[in-house]
């Protein structure tokens, strides 16, 4: 068995035999019975016509069969893929990946790849294919996560994930943390993004428990965390809102100890709902590029928006070039080196354009002098209105602090003498008028927008990311 085959699995073999591994709230998987159920698994594998080499990749809506698979192409030593069932691009990231087994849901695959059906993930490991050799898949000594963006910036990009760069994030994660065994972390959010599928390998090296929910129900989640048996929860800053929303000021009990934040930029307004109900919150910054997060910190009420914490251990973070101030050190593109940096992007004909363990991220940040990281948006997302460069996640986070504003994104249209005119569109109690009001009274001019346009909801993708291209459609005709 290769090097980061072992990586992987030796998560697994250290967990102790009796205690919860996987759990969809309704039924558990204890660790000693999933791995003789992954053995089991691998065997039945044997020699199936089509499955020796590549990648395995799962489509389903299912996550107990999503983290079956995830851990059953480590234990026979392949890349996976999680797709939820609901994605729209499947088939052209299936083209891209080219996988030698797919476990299926619902979906019929042309007759390019062999299919199983997903449910058999959770049977005896038996099959029906006529050409099995009765030999166990070898390990391609190559074992990692194969995760797709959610392409709302153009088409989607895979990023392969080794094993040394998962259980690197999940060690220094869980120190920074605390997860230990016998906790419980609940994610509400698909395992076909990495803040979701890296709560797997956080729990297997900690001997914890994933508890997996398969859509994201706020009622669902209050109740799980009530019940005093979550100790760890992931949500994007919009979950966080409705789970405040359905808690009506409840206070959590005291053994949930991590409410981890991320995906996209904390409202203020909403962290101090959150603060001042007890929740324990955790803000974290990182990306699919990097297993999900590589900074984070338990924030109080003296918190300021955009702080997301120092870089997690042997993780270092550097600012890249850029003339702009802004009040603390130097601005420029975020720059990550360590070993959760992916192993690269995968190009045409399966093969991994090499990272180097440095990864430059499009978003602009600063250093404090404690090394805590402050990020400031995308640098492309940069608007000149004016004459005055302006970060659309700066002005969102001053218009979320508006009475009434439940969420708000920032575009802008072309203007021949301005350049760009900054739009809000933003849901919430207050209207369109209200709203200017409030802006001509507390946002200064060079960052404030000149129309509004109010919606019933504003457009964020599964991982809480605003769509700006979807923003820029609302403005352009209408339309989501």
């Amino acid at each position: 068995m290769g090097a980061e085959t072992a990586s992987l699995t030796a998560m697994l073999e250290s967990a102790d035999s009796d205690a919860p591994a996987i759990s969809d709230g309704s039924r558990t998987i204890r660790y000693g019975e999933l791995r003789r159920r992954l053995d089991r698994l691998c065997a039945g594998l044997a020699g199936v016509s089509g499955s020796d080499g590549g990648a395995f990749a799962i489509v389903s809506g299912n996550p107990i069969r999503h983290a079956l698979a995830v851990w059953l192409a480590a234990r026979c030593g392949r890349d996976v893929i999680v797709l939820d069932s609901e994605r729209t691009d499947i088939d052209a990231i299936l083209h891209r990946v080219a996988p030698s087994i797919i476990f299926d849901d619902q979906r019929v695959a042309d007759g390019r790849w062999r299919v199983l059906p997903a449910h058999w993930l959770e049977g005896s490991g038996d099959t029906d294919d006529p050409d099995r050799s009765g030999t166990a898949p070898a390990a391609v000594g190559s074992t990692g996560w194969l995760v797709a963006s959610s392409g709302t910036e153009g088409p989607p990009r895979i990023a392969r994930l080794g094993g040394p760069a998962i259980r690197a994030h999940a060690r220094a994660s869980n120190a920074e943390t605390g997860l230990a065994h016998g906790d419980v972390w609940l994610t509400p959010i698909s395992l076909q993004h990495v803040g979701g599928v890296a709560v797997l390998s956080r729990c297997a090296a900690a001997g914890a428990c994933a508890l997996l929910h398969e859509v994201f129900d706020p009622a669902r989640v209050v109740a799980a965390v009530m019940s005093g048996r979550v100790t760890h929860l992931s949500l994007v800053p919009a979950m966080l809102a409705q789970v405040l929303d359905h808690a009506s000021g409840l206070r959590p009990p005291a053994e949930l100890r991590c409410v981890l934040i991320g995906g996209a930029a904390l409202n203020p307004a909403i962290a101090g709902r959150a603060l001042g109900a007890g929740w324990p919150l955790w803000v974290a910054y990182g990306m699919t590029e990097t297993v999900s997060h590589i900074t984070c910190e338990r924030i109080d009420s003296d918190w300021e928006a955009g702080y997301v914490g120092r870089a997690l251990r042997d993780v270092r973070i550097a600012i890249e070039g850029g003339p702009d101030g802004c009040g603390l050190d130097r601005v420029g593109r975020i720059r990550i080196e360590g070993p959760v940096v992916m192993d690269g992007y995968l190009q045409p004909g399966a093969s991994v354009a090499d990272a180097g363990g440095v990864f430059v991220t499009g978003d602009l940040g600063c250093l404090d002098g404690d090394g805590r990281l402050r990020v400031l948006g995308r640098a492309d997302d940069v608007l000149i209105s004016g004459g005055v460069k302006v970060h659309p996640a700066n002005v969102e986070r001053m218009l979320s602090t508006c009475p009434g504003v439940a969420d708000v994104g920032v575009t802008a249209v072309s203007d021949a003498r301005w350049g760009d005119v900054l739009i809000a569109v933003f849901s919430g109690d207050v209207d369109e008028a209200g709203m200017e009001k409030w802006c001509r009274v507390h946002v200064e001019s060079s960052k404030r927008p000149r129309r509004f346009r109010r919606v019933d909801a504003v457009p964020r993708n599964a991982g809480g990311k605003l769509d700006r291209r979807a923003l820029a459609r609302i403005v352009r005709d209408g339309t989501l």
